[in-house]
């Protein structure tokens, strides 16, 4: 074959195959379109997120957009001089994720716990948990320290039993409910705490079992906390 005939082969060749790609990495990225929520325990912010990527390669090949959804609950809370304010948000949990390429709803979205009732509405319109706090300004002051410190050790599973403890079944009485607020949440730390240690993860439950000590001694929590330890001990001999 000439040079020219080769030449002349190629051209079409090469038009036909770099159509062909363009249009394999098109359909690519029109089904790797990732889009959802991430929430902040820093300072309570949320973001909408979306960027683009190959399926099955996991191949971002867009930079990640966000933009802010945080509600009217975090003016709230630094109103009540709860969360830092003028804090930038670092670390972020997500709340939805949406792969067409995979699942719809990653396991790890547990902060979509916490955001349900950050976002949650009376049938007038208003947030509930922000008229909670105009009708409850004392009990406010013992209840979000614990949930914004429950967020930041990412107890987001627990939070369904303090919320619905707080807005339906608490004492008026601000020491009951104080108290049966530690109750709970000391509890939560042991659960986690314990599951944690039997899964190996002892940096992660032995924060968790102080907490739940801090805030109300247990025989329990005490007895796995030594067992954390013992077993931080002997991988450190070992």
């Amino acid at each position: 074959m000439s040079l020219s005939k080769l030449i002349t082969w190629l051209i079409p060749l090469s038009i036909v195959t770099g159509v062909c790609i363009f249009i394999v990495f098109f359909i690519l990225s029109l089904g790797g379109n990732i889009d959802g929520r991430e929430f902040s325990p820093d300072n309570f912010s949320i973001r909408y997120f979306k960027y683009n990527k190959v399926p099955y390669l996991n191949w971002v090949i867009s930079s990640k957009e966000t933009s802010d959804q945080t509600g009217d609950i975090q003016q709230d809370l630094f109103d009540l001089g709860l969360l830092p304010v003028n804090s930038p948000a670092k670390t972020w949990h997500l709340v939805s994720e949406t792969d067409l390429a995979d699942s719809l709803q990653p396991p790890e979205c547990d902060a979509r716990f916490l955001v349900y009732y950050l976002e949650l509405k009376s049938l007038n319109g208003s947030s509930v948990l922000i008229d909670w706090n105009e009708k409850h300004p004392d009990l406010a002051l013992v209840f979000w320290p614990h949930v914004i410190e429950m967020a930041r050790q990412e107890l987001y599973l627990k939070i369904p039993e303090i919320m619905e403890f707080a807005l339906t079944d608490y004492p008026r009485d601000p020491v009951k409910f104080s108290d049966g607020l530690k109750t709970l949440v000391a509890q939560a730390y042991l659960d986690l705490g314990e599951i944690d240690y039997h899964l190996g993860k002892l940096k992660r439950a032995k924060t968790r079992l102080q907490l739940s000590l801090d805030i109300q001694p247990s025989k329990k929590a005490q007895t796995l906390l030594n067992n954390v330890l013992d077993s931080n001990t002997k991988e450190l001999v070992q």
